[in-house]
């Protein structure tokens, strides 16, 4: 409970006299400004599903009311219903009006009194006028439906041809279930998040009874491809309640074929053949019931096999462990970086399209210079806010088209489309990397290219999109970036028989997908990131390791506003910092089972940090790669990451084969052993310095525990008498 002194008092009763009485909330946001303190009474529209945050609203407006991180410096904390009233000093955070966080009353009146009665209006009107209200928006469908909600993530969905925003952050009640597939009619409270103060209106729905479906069949999943070949693939969905199957589908948005089946189910499938290689197809799912009620999916867009090669190629800037190599060994190219995707820009034959966050260096001016003058059609997107020094020297026929708003990191992308339209030559190069000297050189990145026509034309989707057209010439008034964009491109594709995933933020679920891919871990975890400050991704991890299951992490920013390097290191996960090692970690990837082939081996990476940022406003592009050997080669990386930062040492027989390696090395409670394949099998001996014996490890598999936690803090001692060296241990 807040507590006053007798002068404090005092002060609050002069203050009264002075400032002239605030009438009602639409006086104090209308008539007084940021710094003042005012005194307003109203109902409380808002639980815990918004956070520490409520909202007041009286019959005149609503505003937002914040006590900082939680309620306890009071008696009680409001609740919905409650009739408040309130004295603060008024402040804005991101262009929402708000009272607190110096809050100096806080008096509940009386409770479980009516909630104002929500206004019904359209997406557009959501603006200053509103801000802080409780409305309803009617008929509205989410691109997204299907959809699991995800924590801290925005929303977008559409009612009376208009668009519009809900953001969920982690407290709300909606995370983890399925975002409802079908008409609706939506309600919540109108907020605003934006950086310079103009727009960014956006409605936080209070949890599932502000989601009411009006509809008497809805989806309650995605829709799935499934059974993809070159020329044909099935669609499947589920419903509420029994419906007949129904599919349009085409080459355009404009569908005009018709695949059904009229059995009544909950379960639906379709198969669509006849279909055409490397090629793109528009469908959506109908389902309608026996009452005659329907139910429609949004247009998607879904991929067939290609003709193409459908190789994959990994490269990386920094060193690698090739003594962990199965079947291939891992290419670090170092400073050569530069001149390996020069090669792959001056290969494109016909059109090349880039869209590339930051450029400054020579040898991919040249290229794309080179490109130019070979008769390549050249399209280029970049982030506005940047220097992008390189630009400048591009042969002045490359159109060059910039996303300007400022927002987060903007235009983050960094990936280039090649010959879309030719099987033979098809390409895209994508990753962590931008195209400057320092990254290029000097920083930890990793770069990744697929030889496919269908995963392309994807791609180039997802160009034109932000583009604003599919010619030569960009359209700034239907160029479309970060919320503005849709659900428009395929997820789906298989290149080279492997399976490969594609996410667009901030349209697509990006998170999502990674969380989903971090739960499937049965055996093992790498990951590599710049930035690490998702929460939900945090606790996948936390929650997926076990005895048997111990992933492993690098992080570059530790520290700072959500960073999770302290949340992970508490919770007992084996993550390094990579702080203040010269060359930046820039990588965004983490590798999954990568020493169980038989247990779906997976890579994710891209262009997306492991944040909030890129996740609701940056454009960004993440790969999800089921592929063994992939995974394997980015494992080769990160053994080498490890290597360079002094975290693992390893031994080697006499020819230099990889044999052992233990980690973390120093550790204060588990100690991994990790052998190659011939050494399985093996006994091991742990020893300390003065050679008295501690353990003996009958190592059985490719990695083995001990636990350490009783020996006293010293150097100890790995041996095997099937080898000459010896591997010393750091107990802290």
């Amino acid at each position: 409970m807040k507590l006053f002194s007798c002068t404090l008092a005092f002060v609050a009763i002069l203050s009264s006299t002075v400032l002239t009485a605030q009438s009602d909330i639409q006086d104090v946001r209308t008539n007084y400004t940021i710094g003042q303190t005012v005194t307003i009474t109203g109902v409380i529209t808002s639980g815990s599903d918004l956070g520490s945050v409520r909202y007041i609203q009286d019959d005149s407006a609503g505003i937002a009311l914040y006590p900082g991180d939680n309620w306890d410096d009071w008696s009680a904390e409001p609740n919905p219903g409650d009739e408040v009233t309130v004295t603060g000093e008024i402040t804005e955070y991101n262009g929402l009006l708000e009272i607190g966080p110096n809050l100096t009353q806080v008096d509940v009146l009386s409770s479980d009194n009516d909630l104002p009665e929500a206004q019904v209006v359209t997406p557009n009107m959501l603006n200053e006028s509103l801000e802080g209200e409780l409305v309803v928006i009617q008929s509205t469908t989410f691109d997204a439906g299907g959809q699991t909600i995800e924590s801290n993530a925005t929303y977008t969905f559409n009612a009376s041809g208009e668009e519009g925003i809900i953001y969920v952050r982690s407290s709300n009640s909606l995370v983890g279930t399925v975002l409802n597939g079908c008409e609706m009619n939506l309600m919540g409270i109108v907020s605003q998040f934006t950086f310079d103060g103009f727009g960014g209106y956006q409605l936080l729905p209070r949890g599932a009874s502000d989601m009411v479906s009006t509809s008497g069949i809805c989806l309650t999943s995605e829709v799935e491809q499934t059974n993809i070949s070159a020329s044909s693939f099935d669609l499947s969905w589920t419903t509420d309640v029994s419906g007949d199957s129904e599919v349009e589908w085409g080459l355009t948005p404009d569908l005009g074929t018709t695949d059904s089946d009229v059995l009544p189910v909950t379960d639906h499938v379709v198969s669509l053949s006849g279909l055409s290689p490397g090629t793109l197809y528009y469908a959506r799912v109908k389902s309608t019931s026996d009452e005659g009620e329907t139910v429609t999916s949004p247009t998607r867009v879904y991929a067939t096999i290609s003709e193409s090669s459908g190789n994959i190629h990994v490269y990386f800037t920094g060193s690698v462990d090739t003594s962990v190599a199965i079947d291939e060994e891992a290419m670090s190219l170092g400073t050569s970086t530069n001149d390996t995707i020069a090669a792959w820009i001056t290969s494109a034959q016909h059109t090349l399209d880039i869209a590339v966050y930051n450029t400054n260096n020579v040898a991919i001016e040249n290229a794309v210079n080179t490109a130019a003058a070979n008769g390549v059609q050249i399209r280029y997107i970049a982030e506005g806010e940047n220097a992008n020094l390189g630009i400048q020297n591009f042969d002045s026929s490359i159109p060059v088209h910039y996303r300007t708003d400022g927002e987060g990191s903007g235009m983050h992308n960094k990936f280039f489309i090649g010959d879309a339209d030719y099987p033979e030559t098809a390409f895209v190069l994508t990753g962590s990397t931008n195209m400057t000297t320092a990254n290029l050189n000097t920083d930890k990145n990793n770069v990744i290219v697929f030889q496919d026509q269908s995963i392309a034309r994807g791609y180039r989707l997802e160009f034109n999109e932000m583009w604003g057209s599919d010619t030569m010439v960009p359209d700034e008034a239907n160029a479309k970036f970060g919320p503005a964009k849709t659900v428009n491109t395929p997820l789906k594709y298989i290149v080279g028989g492997s399976p490969v995933e594609v996410y667009f933020s901030p349209t697509d679920g990006t998170t999502s997908a990674i969380r989903e891919t971090i739960e499937t871990m049965d055996y093992d975890m790498a990951f590599a990131l710049l930035s690490f400050t998702r929460d939900d991704l945090a606790d996948a991890i936390i929650d997926g390791s076990s005895f048997f299951v111990s992933p492993q992490g690098a992080i570059e920013q530790i520290s700072g506003t959500g960073a999770e390097f302290d949340n992970l290191t508490a919770a007992g996960i084996d993550v390094h910092s990579h702080q203040g090692i010269a060359g930046s970690l820039h990588h965004k990837y983490a590798v999954i089972d990568y020493s169980e082939p038989l247990s779906d081996p997976t890579v994710v990476t891209g262009s997306h940090n492991w944040s909030s940022t890129a996740e609701n406003i940056n454009d960004e592009n993440t790969v999800i790669v089921h592929d063994a050997r992939v995974s394997n080669l980015y494992y080769q990386e990160f053994r080498g990451l490890l290597i360079s930062m002094g975290v693992i040492s390893s031994i080697e027989d006499e020819n230099g084969d990889f044999v052992m390696t233990a980690f973390p090395n120093p550790t204060s409670d588990v100690l991994y052993v990790e052998v190659s394949h011939a050494y399985v099998g093996t006994t091991f001996t742990l020893s300390d310095i003065n050679g008295r014996l501690i353990d003996v490890l009958n190592v059985n598999s490719a990695r083995t525990s001990i636990d350490v936690s009783g020996l006293e803090p010293g150097v100890y001692v790995l041996r095997s008498a099937k080898l000459n060296r010896s591997l010393q241990v750091v107990v802290q």
